[in-house]
């Protein structure tokens, strides 16, 4: 009876766990660049401010070892929020670092997502 309930305790703690990410990176629009560090999950936006901007990221699996990103990157302006670029990026490996380059939406900024997932 014991091993089942031990058998239990660990597939409830270490599954969650499966699908889990250290993303690590820099986001820069316009000469200004921000960090970022972050545990992510699968299929979850993550906001992340940077000054007048709004990065949002979210990670959807493709297999074992490949990830596709989908970034939003918004503006700020006055009380309404401007979108700047937004797409996708495939084939994403863990432990590499990749850099995407994000062509702006016309009189808007071009932005550049350099990034690393770590399985954890």
């Amino acid at each position: 009876m014991l091993r089942h309930a031990a058998i239990a305790f660990l597939l409830t703690v270490s599954l969650p766990a499966a699908a889990c990410w250290r993303m690590t990176g820099t986001f820069a629009v316009d000469g200004e660049s921000w960090k970022f560090d972050s545990k992510v999950e699968h299929n979850r936006e993550y906001i992340f401010p940077a000054g007048t901007f709004i990065l949002k990221l979210t990670l959807r699996p493709q297999d074992k070892k490949r990830t596709t990103l989908a970034y939003i990157v918004h503006e700020r302006q006055e009380k309404e929020l401007v979108l700047i670029t937004k797409g996708e990026e495939s084939d994403l490996e863990s432990g590499k670092v990749r850099d995407i380059y994000a062509k702006g939406a016309s009189q808007r900024p071009n932005s550049i997502i350099t990034l690393k997932l770590t399985d954890i």
